[in-house]
């Protein structure tokens, strides 16, 4: 029978929205003891676009091990990880901010499928914000059309609310200490649940935190949220709140319309 401290923590997946702090909580988890993460096993996107070889890796994880990806719902994967009974950790943040920060980031990622288009002659910052907000098709014809800020968001945040995910606000690791320390508490009890721990709750959460490191982790560092409000104009505001105003409501960024 397995001591408590060799059983360790099953295998998990670390699941985020692109630009939603995914380096922040990847550097949290590492500062758990034992924690092991190979870069080259994350998978993004959905099911049918997975090599063979990528799909049998997540079933031959080890204790203490998680991989990360941005991977859309779909029933397949749910059925995938269901199968696996393996727990994900789903972080989020403001859409507003995700789409700011992912028009910065794309023109630098040759690999993105909206790289050339964002590229392109005459094509400001303002023009690549406004595209992800209506979605649109990029200059190359082969590429998949880009679905508007609702669709795209969605795609992802409809693993809200399923069985064995549990959902991290980016906002909340960043905002404040104590929301930062609340926030990690229910991570590690969720990722624990039942499970004797190697330590307790409160010096697991110390080290996870302490593992933060702000000069590589610049969403820590720049330690605000809201950058959006600099960024989109009253026609972006407009523009966002027509195709994706009740979704920020949904998902408690705001009250009303009026913003």
């Amino acid at each position: 029978m397995e001591t408590q401290k060799t059983q360790g923590l099953p295998p998990f997946l670390l699941n985020t929205i692109p630009k939603s702090g995914t380096h922040l909580v990847k550097q949290m988890l590492r500062g758990i003891p034992g924690m092991k993460h190979h870069p080259d096993k994350g998978m993004f996107g959905h099911m049918q676009y997975q090599t063979p070889l990528k799909l049998e890796r997540m079933k031959d994880l080890t204790k203490n091990e998680f991989v990360n990806g941005h991977l859309f719902y779909s029933t397949e994967w749910e059925t995938f990880f269901k199968e696996l009974n393996m727990k994900q950790i789903f972080v989020y943040r403001d859409p507003r901010d995700v789409v700011v920060s992912y028009a910065y980031f794309i023109p630098t990622l040759k690999i993105h499928p909206l790289y050339d288009t964002f590229n392109q002659e005459g094509f400001t910052h303002r023009d690549r914000i406004k595209f992800l907000i209506k979605g649109g098709q990029p200059t190359d014809p082969k590429r998949d059309y880009q679905p508007d800020v609702l669709e795209w968001y969605k795609s992802f945040s409809a693993w809200i609310g399923k069985d064995n995910v549990h959902p991290v606000r980016f906002e909340d690791l960043i905002s404040s200490d104590k929301g930062r320390l609340q926030a990690t508490h229910r991570m590690v009890k969720f990722l624990w649940s039942d499970l004797p721990m190697p330590s307790t709750r409160q010096k697991m959460v110390g080290k996870m935190i302490r593992n933060i490191d702000p000069d590589t982790s610049p969403t820590f560092r720049k330690g605000k949220t809201g950058g959006w409000k600099d960024e989109l104009d009253g026609e972006l505001r407009s523009l966002f709140k027509k195709i994706a105003g009740p979704l920020l409501i949904e998902l408690g960024y705001e009250k009303n319309g009026d913003w």
